[in-house]
């Protein structure tokens, strides 16, 4: 009895309830633009992210390199009982560590222009600070000259 519609009386409803739209809607609402607008921006952001710094990328990549190939002879000087012989040539964009050689990327500076060094089984050497660089950034790869120890700044 309860749902039956009393008749004579019209239900009060809010405003926004009744009305209903007489013309069609064209175009988009704000709320619609804004979304699409923060999801292209949230695209390009990921992007620039994922692309966009791949120089330097590539100099900590090759930094690593340098580091990992300095390690591994230090190891091989400690296995083997024998020093290794380590040269730096930037003419010839070569390292060369103990007939394991790494070829530089073209577009790397290197410094020191020339460099050759012994690594003696003990673990120490004359050391060696090899300083890569491309465009505005910079690492250095440091050999220490009484441990050993190849740290990346």
């Amino acid at each position: 009895m309860a749902n039956r519609a009393v008749r004579g009386v019209t239900p009060i409803l809010p405003d926004n309830m009744t009305r209903r739209r007489s013309h069609s809607t064209q175009g988009y609402a704000l709320v619609e633009v804004l979304a699409a607008m923060a999801i292209v921006v949230l695209i390009g952001t990921l992007a620039f992210l994922a692309f966009g710094n791949q120089d330097r990328r590539r100099l900590d990549a090759d930094a690593a390199a340098v580091a990992l190939l300095l390690q591994e002879a230090r190891m091989r000087a400690l296995e083997a009982g024998r020093p290794i012989e380590i040269v730096l040539s930037a003419r010839d964009r070569v390292l060369d560590v103990g007939g394991r050689q790494f070829a530089f990327d073209p577009a790397i500076g290197i410094a020191p222009a020339r460099a050759a060094l012994i690594l003696k089984p003990s673990g120490n050497s004359e050391g060696l600070e090899l300083v890569l660089t491309r465009d505005t950034a910079q690492k250095t790869v440091t050999l220490d000259w009484l441990t050993g120890q190849v740290v990346i700044q």
